[in-house]
């Protein structure tokens, strides 16, 4: 049988999307950016585990190949032509958005969760012309609320936001949420992805490794899964 040339395209990016995991999963362990332990979420649930991104803004390294994986999921798809603006979610996502921003040569701005109260007192940083496509690009997906606000303050404003980028998904039910807010999600990797590879070549103890896959398994059958 033979491969139509999109069909040879899709599969030669899931293997890059592979690799890509595969690299920057090592090097988050190495930045201390996924924790291990008894850790309590933002919703006041418990969680094995805890996801830190903001550690890697200071090895430029890990940033570099952050910023490209996410740069590589835009050119593979979305299309650098279909994007006006790029808008990176705080606190996390703005250095991520800043850098691929760079890389791609597209506008940059982003959202103030506290409006200002002097000068214009906007909420969107940067310049925002009426049906901008706006990108957005966060660290990664939980209940996805703090995006679909973002979103909501954009399309206020005259933008339009239909996608989505971030490293990874906690896989609590956010990718849902986004698509009934009309937000197409495009991930890198899952963690239950993230994780089994890395217990499989040894960075993760298989205790702790069973431990995480009990309660990853048990937050995707929760649509009202805890935030970060």
């Amino acid at each position: 049988m033979i491969l139509r040339l999109d069909e040879i395209e899709r599969i030669v990016w899931e293997e890059e999307k592979l690799f890509l995991m595969k690299q920057v999963g090592i090097l988050l362990i190495k930045n201390n950016a996924i924790k291990f332990g008894d850790y309590i979420l933002a919703s006041g649930k418990k969680s094995p585990y805890y996801i830190d991104l903001r550690q890697t803004i200071s090895s430029p390294t890990t940033m570099d190949w952050i910023a490209n994986s996410l740069t590589r999921i835009i050119l593979n798809e979305i299309g650098r032509d279909k994007i006006d603006k790029i808008l990176g979610v705080p606190t996390a996502g703005v250095p991520f958005a800043t850098v691929v921003s760079q890389k791609l040569g597209l506008p940059l701005i982003y959202y103030r969760q506290a409006r200002k109260e002097h000068g214009v007192r906007k909420k969107i940083e940067g310049i925002l012309d009426r049906n901008d496509r706006v990108l957005v690009i966060d660290d990664l997906i939980t209940t996805g609320e703090s995006v679909i606000e973002t979103a909501e303050v954009v399309r206020d404003q005259g933008g339009v936001v239909s996608e989505l980028v971030v490293l990874l998904d906690r896989e609590q039910g956010g990718q849902q949420r986004l698509r009934s807010s009309r937000i197409e999600p495009h991930v890198l990797f899952k963690i239950s992805d993230a994780m089994t590879w890395l217990n499989k070549v040894g960075l993760i103890e298989d205790k702790v490794y069973e431990t995480l896959k009990q309660y990853i398994e048990e937050e995707s059958r929760t649509p009202e899964g805890s935030t970060s």
